[in-house]
């Protein structure tokens, strides 16, 4: 169990246990010093950062452990932030708190936390993997398909293959130590019984009972013993190959179709097969080859039509808005969306002795050049304007800049320096929080935008592998781990983003204090490791009161919180892997 909070952050506290807090908008105190942190903890050789949003500057805080009043660490608090970063204890098995006294506000203490050398491994892979199981259609937690793609609520650009096959890549030998739980056999046997009742009542369910019949009598399974990450990247790509037409029924423009982001999403298990293949059988390669090659006309293009800045919608209006075109704040189109994915084509073809490999290195490097010359960073459509999905742009520059600088366009680097430096300028703030816009939003207008938190990791420790200063480098790095912390408990609510931390995160003491309605759409709340949701730009800079944004968690954040722990595993060799 936890130490106790203090008294006065008890009465705040959601109960660990609690589906729905009795008074989710309950007044945070004005009289004590608060402390938002990341109520999970931090890694011993990383940034550790909290927010003190009414504590003067010059104010003395500590740290010490949870149960033990001796004084490991002292500082003081200035522009509302305390950094312990030099605290680096050698006891992995303690727990530490913050605590503030002085001033006119009475003594604060913060929720427990760790500081561990591998606390992101420790804490939230098994979390991140066990979403992606449970969340599964019809195979997972509720026999259902809203979008009709492998997960629910999943489409054509929630980049979950990619993000299976990167978190595999990202350590393979501790990925084979983790627990097994999908049974492929268990499941063919209890999917394809007579008696299991699929629910059809959602959007986009039509042809998915076929495919996933398909799925298990065409295909060969991956091996009995494979990880989960490989089972499950064998059946997000399975499920594709046999209903790879798809259309996202949430308002989009788009008819149903072979959409190039599904493609390029199974490129990755091409790319990856040398790693691949001692779990998955080579028949399943083949498939996969030839479904790429066969549609990948249309990766090749540069998407004018959703790419260019000129096709922006203006901000969303109304109350929480969810469907529709939303260009760009849905995040269906980043732009640069297929340029690694050609740089793995690329590698893919020559290791199949094709001639045409040289096309694939090519159109990398003119959608490169048209993302140079074309977008602006200063306006915030082309950055967090493209929500959970940015983290396909950047990271793909720098992918092309570090694999391939002799095919990279002119002022590539440059380019990836000025997007840092417009990151880092509007991070200037007491939560290290990127905003939106220089104006007033902090977040995506009206829009729950918690994945663009999640996936900002993966983006700005991409950017930091490249850019030349050393400052800039470094608060990248320190902004990567920020938001983490933003959205594990250091926000203006104090509350971490998974509204029921039980399932997957017991080391937070309250989770996000609304939930979505149970039973509709993605049925998340039946899912460990949902990452929910969290403060829009009403609760900015410090109005904790202010109204919720839309409480529903989507698949398309685990992708990008995936990838996120990928590019921060690599972070130690400042590189994507080479296979």
């Amino acid at each position: 169990m936890l130490p106790k909070l203090s008294a006065i952050l008890l009465l705040l506290a959601t109960p660990l246990h609690s589906e729905a807090p009795a008074s989710p908008q309950a007044p945070l105190p004005r009289d004590t010093h608060l402390i938002a942190l990341n109520q999970i903890g931090y890694a011993t050789a990383q940034a550790k950062r909290f927010t003190a949003p009414l504590s003067p500057d010059g104010t003395p805080f500590i740290i010490r452990r949870a149960d033990n009043p001796q004084i490991l660490h002292r500082s003081t608090i200035q522009g509302n932030i305390g950094d312990f970063s030099a605290f680096k204890p050698t006891v992995s098995n303690e727990r530490y708190v913050v605590e503030i006294r002085g001033g006119n506000l009475s003594p604060g203490i913060s929720d427990p936390f760790l500081i561990r050398p591998d606390i992101l491994r420790e804490q939230y892979w098994q979390p991140a993997v066990d979403f992606l199981i449970d969340s599964r259609s019809v195979t997972g937690t509720h026999p259902s398909a809203f979008g009709g793609c492998p997960w629910r609520d999943g489409n054509y650009y929630d980049a979950i293959i990619p993000s299976l096959v990167l978190f595999y890549l990202a350590d393979p030998a501790h990925i084979a130590t983790m627990p097994r739980q999908i049974d492929w056999q268990a499941d063919k046997k209890r999917v394809l019984d007579p008696t299991f009742k699929y629910d059809v009542k959602n959007p986009e369910s039509g042809g998915v009972m076929e495919a996933v019949t398909r799925y298990y009598n065409e295909l060969e399974p991956p091996s009995p013993g494979a990880p989960d990450v490989v089972k499950l990247i064998h059946w997000g790509a399975g499920f594709y190959l046999m209903k790879p037409s798809t259309k996202d029924p949430m308002g989009d423009p788009e008819p149903r179709q072979i959409h190039a982001q599904t493609v390029e999403q199974v490129s990755y298990v091409l790319w990856a097969w040398p790693s691949l293949k001692q779990w998955l059988p080579q028949s399943f390669y083949d498939r996969c080859r030839d479904f790429c090659f066969s549609n990948w006309e249309k990766s090749l293009a540069i998407d004018e039509k959703w790419w260019n800045p000129e096709s922006y919608d203006p901000p969303p209006t109304g109350q929480n808005p969810m469907a529709g075109r939303l260009h760009p704040y849905k995040g269906r189109h980043a732009p640069g969306h297929s340029i690694v994915p050609n740089l793995l084509m690329h590698e893919v073809a020559k290791r199949e002795n094709r001639t045409d490999s040289a096309q694939y290195l090519t159109a990398a490097n003119k959608q490169a050049t048209y993302l140079v010359e074309h977008l602006d960073w200063n306006d915030p459509r082309s950055t967090k304007g493209h929500r959970m999905s940015e983290h396909r742009s950047i990271p793909n520059l720098v992918w092309l800049l570090q694999k391939y600088p002799d095919h990279a366009p002119p002022g590539l680097r440059e380019k990836i320096e000025a997007w840092a430096k417009v990151a880092v300028a509007r991070s200037a703030n007491m939560w290290d929080f990127r905003r939106y816009d220089d104006n007033e939003h902090w977040t995506i207008p009206k829009l729950n935008d918690v994945g663009s938190t999640v996936s900002f990791p993966a983006i700005a420790t991409a950017a930091s592998w490249v850019v030349q200063d050393p400052a800039l480098k470094s608060r990248l790095q320190e902004l990567a781990v920020s938001h983490i912390d933003i959205a594990f408990g250091r926000n203006p609510r104090l509350a971490a983003s998974p509204h029921l931390p039980r399932m997957g995160f017991p080391e937070i003491e309250r989770g996000w204090p609304i939930g979505h309605k149970l039973n509709v759409c993605a049925r998340l709340e039946t899912c460990r490791g949902s990452i929910s949701s969290g403060p829009g730009s009403e609760m900015f800079p410090f109005n904790p009161e202010a109204p919720f944004r839309h409480a529903e968690g989507w698949v398309n954040y685990g992708a990008s919180w995936c990838i996120s722990l990928f590019y921060l595993k690599m972070d130690s060799t400042a590189s994507t892997p080479d296979l």
